[in-house]
């Protein structure tokens, strides 16, 4: 796993299987910084170095203090989100 020092994010991490070949790459790219503290990456992007293939997850429109308590993460509150 490689992290920025300076802010402590996440930049890649590798993955390898039981043989310890390579398997995938996960680079996350685009950080901003919300309130002044929270950074957060808007692409993340997976390769699979065995089957060529690979996934990119694009973020948007973070939200930050938007009144959520503990009590909103309880199981049967999170059954009953849609």
């Amino acid at each position: 796993m490689w992290v920025d020092q300076e802010h402590y994010r996440p930049m890649r991490i590798q993955f390898h299987d039981r043989r310890d070949e390579l398997l995938k790459t996960l680079d996350y790219r685009d950080y901003r910084q919300y309130l002044g503290q929270y950074w957060r990456a808007h692409e993340l992007v997976m390769d699979n170095h065995q089957t060529g293939k690979g996934t990119v997850l694009t973020f948007a429109e973070y939200e930050f203090q938007v009144g959520l308590d503990d009590g909103d993460f309880t199981s049967n509150r999170l059954r009953r989100a849609r």
